[in-house]
Parts: C-alpha cells; sequence; structure tokens
C-alpha cells in the first residue's frame, strides 16, 4: 500500500506541475508572425501628411481585422517587422527581422507588413506600438 500512496503523490505532483505550467504559459502572449509583406504603402490607404518625411506609421485594415505598419528604409535591404506580440488591450510590441547581410541601395521608401489584430486588443481606443526606436499609435476605430 505504501508504494501505491507514493505512486498517487506523484502523479497528483506531475499533474499539479503541468497545470501550474498551462497557467503561466496564459499569462504569457504569443507572437504573431505577419500575414503579408510588400514594397510599398498599404494597398488602398493614403499615408498620413506624418509621413512626408519618410517617418514610419501604422494603420487599421479591413475594419480592424488587420493593421499595417509602414517602416521606411532601403528597397534592397527594407526594414521588416517580424511579429509582434500583446502586452496589454491596448499595447503591442514589435519585433523586428534581423538586417539582410550586403550592400544596400541608398534610397529610402517605404515598406508594409500586414498582421490580422491578435485575440484580446481593443480596436475602439488607441493602440501603441512599440518598435525598438519609435512608437507607431494604431487611432482607436468608431463605431
Amino acid at each position: 500500500m505504501h508504494r501505491t500512496l507514493a505512486a498517487t503523490r506523484a502523479s497528483v505532483t506531475a499533474v499539479g506541475l503541468l497545470l501550474a505550467g498551462l497557467a503561466l504559459t496564459g499569462c504569457t502572449s504569443a507572437s504573431s508572425k505577419p500575414v503579408d509583406d510588400y514594397a510599398g504603402e498599404p494597398k488602398g490607404v493614403d499615408a498620413p501628411a506624418s509621413s512626408a518625411g519618410g517617418a514610419a506609421w501604422a494603420v487599421w485594415m479591413k475594419s480592424g481585422d488587420q493593421f499595417a505598419m509602414v517602416l521606411y528604409g532601403s528597397s534592397s535591404c527594407p526594414p521588416k517587422v517580424a511579429s509582434v506580440s500583446v502586452t496589454a488591450s491596448n499595447q503591442l510590441k514589435a519585433t523586428l527581422a534581423p538586417a539582410p547581410g550586403g550592400i544596400c541601395t541608398r534610397d529610402y521608401v517605404p515598406h508594409t507588413t500586414i498582421f490580422d489584430t491578435p485575440s484580446g486588443v481593443t480596436t475602439s481606443s488607441d493602440v501603441s506600438i512599440t518598435l525598438p526606436d519609435t512608437t507607431l499609435t494604431l487611432p482607436g476605430l468608431r463605431g
């Protein structure tokens, strides 16, 4: 009977550790990968006046089901967003893809990366997207 009790305790401990691990996993946010990535500005969207000097910007797409980030840089070595993660219902953190090796042209053009809006992110109020050197704002959608 002693062996059975020890085995039961070990099983209960293992199940408890598994449940604790699953609970902790729920507290961290998974990264979302891009659904599209291309040279130029988002199709069908007018760039804001603030982007005239090559400033990065973001815009909701498909009534908030997606959003696009536009970064400026070399056309042969464009800056690309590799993933985004949710840090709060109105905050995202973007991770840039590593810069490609080699020689890059000295032009300065827009490059768009599109993501599906992660669940748990509000579209009714402003959403901040933190990048390594700037923060972009997706203005809240009305209606």
